[in-house]
């Protein structure tokens, strides 16, 4: 799937300080408000910068929240690096391991599809390099036979990528008075994730 050296180009070096705490204070305002309910002098002052220097580094909202977006996917390629050994449902199991390890960053696609389409004109060529990567590698094990061949690699992406993140939209869950699942919890929906996807893209026989 992803490796840090992949072709979503990946940044040479960590930002200055400065920059890393605004992207950091942004992506906790971002989480909890969305782009729309966030306040850039909220983000200044976490980051303990100035609106001037936040404005030196981002023109506007749109473009800082762009930049988070950006951050989480690197983030997310780095961790989830696949090593050409693993399979798709060991994937999907580090896949959930970090989306329990960084919700933030799930609640960050949410409210990007809700609001980020009207808001950017551009999207992003990270977005669509790391997608594009996601399908070479869903191509490449099928023509190993390790995932089903009459899958559409592009339908493929997008079923593991839900069943990941089902807990976050299922409604009994959504509204449970108890949202934050305990470890044994997590285990078994890391093991379910990883039996469904088995089961996904296991070939016919």
């Amino acid at each position: 799937m992803i490796t840090p050296d992949s072709s979503i180009g990946l940044p040479a070096k960590e930002p200055e300080p400065t920059r890393q705490r605004i992207l950091e204070a942004a992506r906790a305002e971002f989480a909890a408000h969305g782009l729309a309910g966030s306040r850039i002098d909220r983000i200044a002052r976490t980051a303990s910068a100035s609106k001037e220097r936040l404005y030196a580094y981002y023109r506007h909202k749109e473009e800082l929240f762009s930049a988070v977006v950006e951050l989480n996917l690197v983030e997310f390629a780095q961790a989830v690096s696949h090593d050409g050994g693993a399979t798709l449902p060991e994937f999907a199991g580090a896949l959930y391991d970090h989306s329990v390890e960084h919700p933030e960053h799930l609640r960050m696609i949410d409210w990007a599809r809700l609001e980020r389409h009207d808001a950017i004109a551009e999207p992003s060529p990270l977005i669509d390099d790391f997608h594009a990567e996601q399908v070479r590698g869903i191509i490449a094990l099928q023509a190993a036979g390790a995932v089903d061949a009459s899958w559409d690699p592009d339908h493929v992406t997008a079923l593991v990528f839900g069943i990941v993140s089902c807990w976050n939209h299922e409604p009994a869950v959504a509204f449970s008075a108890h949202p934050e699942p305990d470890a044994a919890t997590h285990a078994a929906r890391r093991a379910s994730v990883v039996r469904a996807v088995e089961r996904l893209v296991a070939p016919q026989v």
